[in-house]
């Protein structure tokens, strides 16, 4: 590991000059924060001793020389544990534990010792059980002296508590080469497995370390990183893919420079580039620096991602310089407890009031829809047709418009007039300008009348109405994905956010906002993760997902079954937003390359048996391409379709 730091560093400090330390001048105490997959920040103590506090210590200084360790265990503080601060002629030889054992009186248990070799020193562990409580000591040794003292203790009924924390906790006890400013951060991602240290004033972000953990400072700059697993793809097509748009200059994006240094056995690729201003942005970031860390023989890379205003470039890049050079991939083999797959949270009935319709879904039934192929301003003779293929009336329907379309206020009318429900789904372009890159100019103001129109409409329905807004934005088919504007996601938050707003200020509160990303991304590399576009629970109100089973029309499709499709995101999805409720949005499957009959029969089987948290299902009824999704591509899959819209848990009125 060792070496692979210096490769790194080495490449780094040639491009982004020497690393910038400075002597510890006072002993150091910072905050340490775990998130929800494990990552926490170092601590040190007087610059030198390392290690990451684990979720729910706190440590406070007792004395000049010592700090104590306490946690909440039953809503009791307990102390657990303690670090000695030992000089030369103060520490003692770790043998004389043993002495005081045997010396105290009463029985022990000898756990475990051992001597742990690190790359900078040498500890000696010591375990054992006494009078009812675990004890681990540490002496940790540099040059041959007893630097510092650690014990670890607790009563052994709450030993499985604490267990693997104290094992953790060992792991990652170090002693630095250099010694730290004490006004830098350090910050640990036990996902990506580095070590960082952040400049003064600069935040951590790791809330979603799955796919990045993001560095800022309000009104200078922000620094995402992404560890990228190249499963085979080499790294000059995942950096040529990734900044496709960008070598293009789609959306008025420049490229400023290309680099492509290798050293050490290392390879470093750089870019910067620029794109257009956008006004009434208040953090308009429109400046970018790239650099790809190409270890030689690995199978991933790093990749960093500055983004700054020409009036902060200075302070910007020397932070992005202090981080860089800081950057230390480290595995301190800290336990993570895998993300379960047990029964999401409580599902709730669904109660959503209009002037004269009210849409309930009990909390034991799934409401189906669907989307069918139709011509503008005549869509509910096209569903009365569904009606009787099916010998059923679906309550909810989807449609889709484009920005150079009017509000379908014909179609939604009838539809409404009919008893049924809308999710109106907005693209954000021209419909077939594919250089017309509208994210920007959303935020930019530009669509304002635009989107105004669309929420009085909506107001004026009085009506629960769904509006999908820039769906699969995770897709490089969509010129709403980040991939035709600089890979910034933060814009198309910023453009989420602002048709939000416009709709909440017009008086719109029946229109709900859903959430809408690919089960799939495309690319499909970390700085594209769809949750990465999700603009905060405030600006929305349900998830929803979307695959389908595409069969082998195409070269590179495959044919999946639901569970396939579903399982996966499912449980993803009700872990990271559990209280938002859960649709697909769109869906089907095809009939070539499988058994569509039996595909249908199981896929309502199990939208019943296991996914309760989906309370509203869409049937893509139409032709796309080569892919055959209507529900009467065959006499068997129209029956099986027929049989299974009959089981109990979706034959029931939502729409009163």
């Amino acid at each position: 590991m060792k070496a692979k730091k210096v490769i790194l560093l080495t490449a780094i400090l040639l491009i982004m000059l020497t690393a910038r330390t400075a002597e510890a001048k006072s002993m150091g105490e910072w905050t340490s924060q775990l998130s929800p997959q494990g990552s926490s920040f170092t601590t040190l103590l007087d610059g030198r001793l390392e290690f990451i506090l684990m979720d729910g210590w706190k440590l406070s200084r007792r004395n000049l020389f010592e700090y104590i360790i306490t946690k909440d265990i039953n809503g009791v503080e307990k102390e657990i544990g303690g670090i000695e601060v030992l000089t030369r002629d103060r520490s003692s030889s770790p043998s004389k534990i043993f002495t005081t054992l045997k010396d105290s009186g009463g029985s022990y248990i000898l756990i475990e010792d051992k001597m742990v070799e690190k790359t900078r020193h040498s500890q000696y562990h010591i375990k054992w059980i006494k009078d009812k409580k675990y004890y681990v000591d540490v002496y940790v040794m540099n040059a041959g002296a007893t630097s510092y003292h650690i014990t670890l203790t607790t009563e052994l009924q709450y030993f499985e508590k604490v267990y693997q924390q104290f094992e953790d906790f060992l792991n990652t006890l170090d002693i630095r080469e250099f010694l730290v400013d004490t006004q830098m951060m350090g910050y640990y991602n036990n996902v990506d497995k580095y070590l960082v240290y952040i400049p003064q004033g600069w935040s951590v972000d790791n809330s979603k370390e799955f796919a990045n953990t993001t560095f800022s400072k309000p009104g200078t700059g922000k620094l995402y990183i992404y560890k990228q697993e190249l499963d085979g793809v080499s790294p000059n097509t995942y950096m040529w893919y990734s900044n496709k748009k960008i070598f293009e200059g789609t959306g008025g994006v420049q490229l400023i420079y290309r680099r492509d240094i290798e050293d050490n056995g290392a390879r470093l690729v750089e870019y910067m580039w620029r794109r257009p201003g956008i006004e009434n942005y208040e953090e308009d970031y429109n400046y970018y620096w790239e650099i790809n860390i190409i270890p030689e023989n690995q199978d991933y890379l790093y990749t960093f991602i500055m983004k700054t205003d020409k009036e902060n470039m200075d302070e910007a890049f020397q932070a992005y310089q202090g981080i860089l050079s800081s950057f230390y991939p480290i595995d301190y083999n800290i336990y993570v407890k895998p993300r379960s797959n047990d029964t999401p949270e409580e599902v709730h009935e669904i109660n959503i009031e209009g002037n004269k319709m009210h849409l309930n879904i009990p909390k034991d039934k799934t409401l189906w829809g669907i989307f069918s192929e139709h011509t503008p301003g005549d869509y509910l003779n096209s569903l009365k047709e569904v009606d009787k293929l099916i010998g059923r009336k679906l309550e909810f329907v989807m449609t889709y418009s484009s920005f150079d379309s009017d509000f379908p206020e014909n179609d939604v009318k009838e539809i409404y007039n009919d008893g049924r429900i809308m999710m109106l789904t907005l693209h954000p372009w021209s419909y077939g300008n594919t250089d017309d890159i509208l994210i920007p100019k959303i935020i930019e103001g530009k669509y304002d009348d635009y989107i105004k129109r669309w929420a009085e409409k909506t107001k004026e329905l009085g009506e629960p109405v769904f509006i999908r807004f820039a769906n699969e934005m995770n897709g490089d088919w969509d010129q709403w994905c980040a991939w035709f504007y600089g890979k910034d996601h933060d814009l198309f938050i910023e453009a989420w956010r602002h048709v939000y707003n416009i709709f909440k200020e017009a008086g719109a509160t029946n229109a709900y906002f859903v959430w809408n990303p690919h089960d799939r991304s495309y690319p499909n590399f970390k700085w594209n993760n769809p949750h990465l576009y999700y603009p905060g629970d405030e600006y929305v109100d349900w998830i929803g997902l979307t695959g389908y089973n595409n069969g082998t029309s195409h070269p590179g499709d495959q044919w999946r079954e639901f569970d396939d499709i579903y399982n996966d995101i499912y449980y993803e999805y009700s872990s990271l937003y559990p209280e938002k409720p859960l649709m697909i949005t769109e869906f089907s499957s095809n009939e070539v390359g499988g058994d569509k009959e039996e595909w249908i029969k199981r896929t309502f089987e199990k939208l019943a048996q296991k996914y309760q948290r989906i309370r509203i299902a869409v049937w893509f009824n139409q032709m796309d391409g080569k892919w055959e999704y209507p529900i009467n591509s065959t006499p068997a899959a129209r029956e099986a379709f027929v049989n299974g819209i009959n089981n109990e848990r979706y034959n029931f009125d939502a729409v009163k």
